[in-house]
């Protein structure tokens, strides 16, 4: 059995039509604004149920994450679309009752009775969202629920006034609004030219400004204690566990603990931090949700330490793509820059020019040419150490850059027979300027620009 770390981000949403509030639709993904551009038919997949042009497009009004597995979140997934058939509520307080359609056969005067799925409001289903979260099976989970939309908001605040029973102080309800950005002043003259066309935010630049897109759904919050960890139980490195104050064996660090905060190195047993965080519970709660560190004495979740170390444990993939050092930014600089310093360092006399010399690739990696080149290719071969390149910067053309050489009589003839081809007699006609030529691959024909 192929053993997964608990997943960085998985939730259950609510959707709701923008053309008809009534239409709502519940589900489950690891990437909200993903599947939501999947239900607007944005990206290819979403569902049937909404892939209706009437109802599109579609806005995500809540989620509910924090599931320790993909599993728990199909199981809270399939209760919330079917609250009049789940085994989780009971028949006392289950609020959506299902009913039964009647039908009888003119024909044969048979009775066929078959389950009717309700027609739930948004009440409805805000409602018995409530209910799950106060029910043994989700309880205490480390559930936290977001919402998009202030008058959804509001119907859920209205709600939870006039319902008997609370939800556990542990599962986090906030209103996630995103922040508009500010414009800049016209007259501000540190502020960015205009652009006709706006630029795509990149997603680094969204997370923590609210909405949809401003949740991480990736390890990055959890690299730092990632990292902590692989440094404090390196195996020439003595440790004791911070409750049972005992030596943390080499074989035993694989399943030890440390704390997520970042200036706390305490490092403890899984079973003696579980312990410590179920004093004065009750006796048949065998899983935390969360407590004290017995070193900083600060409030630790259960889950942060559980999901970093599952994903120390059994990510073998998911942790080597998070401490995967960012590619280095590739200089951006013209190709014949190199061409030029390799010219500056070769030697002046004419006679040694053809001995040792470096061909560059197109990619501006560097071959080795033989020197016994013979036939058509010997013959075409021009004295690079003679002939250099030199590039400068364009100045009005962004799309050109221009050049000027020093080349031989004889390589320029090579070069004009090359660009301007030849005549019948194989002789090439010389021309006063180099014509530029651009292909319409739609229309194939050919446009030249003077």
């Amino acid at each position: 059995m192929d053993l997964k770390p608990i997943p960085a981000f998985y939730c259950c949403y609510l959707l709701r039509s923008t053309i008809r509030h009534g239409a709502l639709y519940v589900g489950s993904t690891p990437n909200p604004v993903r599947r939501l551009a999947q239900h607007n038919g944005l990206s290819k997949g979403g569902a049937v149920r909404t892939s209706r042009d009437t109802l599109r497009p579609w806005e995500m009004v809540c989620i509910v994450s924090g599931f320790p597995s993909k599993i728990a979140a199909l199981q809270f997934e399939w209760a919330w679309q079917n609250t009049h058939l789940t085994r989780h509520i009971s028949a006392e307080e289950r609020i959506t009752v299902r009913h039964t359609n009647v039908r009888t056969s003119p024909r044969s005067g048979r009775t066929r009775r078959r389950p009717a799925k309700p027609r739930v409001s948004i009440t409805d289903k805000l409602s018995n969202l409530h209910l799950l979260l106060r029910v043994d099976a989700f309880a205490r989970l480390p559930l936290e629920v977001r919402f998009f939309s202030e008058d959804i908001y509001q119907v859920w605040l209205r709600w939870a006034e006039r319902v008997q029973g609370n939800i556990r102080d542990g599962i986090r309800i906030l209103l996630d609004m995103k922040r508009d950005e500010v414009p800049a002043l016209a007259d501000d003259p540190s502020a960015p030219p205009p652009s006709s066309q706006p630029r795509r935010p990149k997603k680094a630049d969204t997370i923590g400004k609210g909405g949809i897109e401003g949740i991480d759904v990736s390890y990055n919050p959890v690299k730092a204690h990632v990292e902590k960890s692989l440094e404090l139980l390196a195996d020439h490195k003595d440790v004791s566990c911070a409750v049972c104050h005992a030596y943390v064996q080499k074989l035993e660090r694989n399943m030890a603990v440390t704390c997520p905060h970042g200036d706390c190195n305490a490092v403890s047993h899984l079973t003696c931090l579980s312990k410590h965080f179920l004093a004065g519970e009750d006796e048949n709660v065998l899983i935390p949700t969360e407590g004290t560190c017995p070193s900083c004495q600060l409030q630790v979740r259960w889950i942060e330490v559980v999901q970093e170390l599952s994903l120390r444990s059994r990510g073998g993939t998911e942790l080597a793509k998070l401490m995967k050092k960012p590619r280095e930014k590739k200089l951006k600089e013209a190709k014949g820059a190199k061409k030029l310093v390799a010219a500056m360092d070769v030697d002046d006399d004419e006679g040694d020019d053809d001995d040792d010399e470096d061909v560059h690739d197109e990619d501006g990696s560097d071959g080795d040419q033989d020197d016994d080149e013979t036939g058509t290719n010997a013959a075409l071969k021009l004295d690079t150490s003679e002939d250099d390149w030199l590039y400068r910067e364009p100045d009005d053309d962004e799309d050109v850059m221009s050049v000027r050489s020093t080349l031989s009589d004889m390589s320029m003839d090579l070069l004009e027979s090359k660009r301007n081809g030849l005549t019948r007699s194989g002789v090439a006609q010389p021309t006063d300027r180099i014509e530029v030529v651009i292909e319409d691959s739609e229309t194939e024909d050919m446009e030249i620009l003077a």
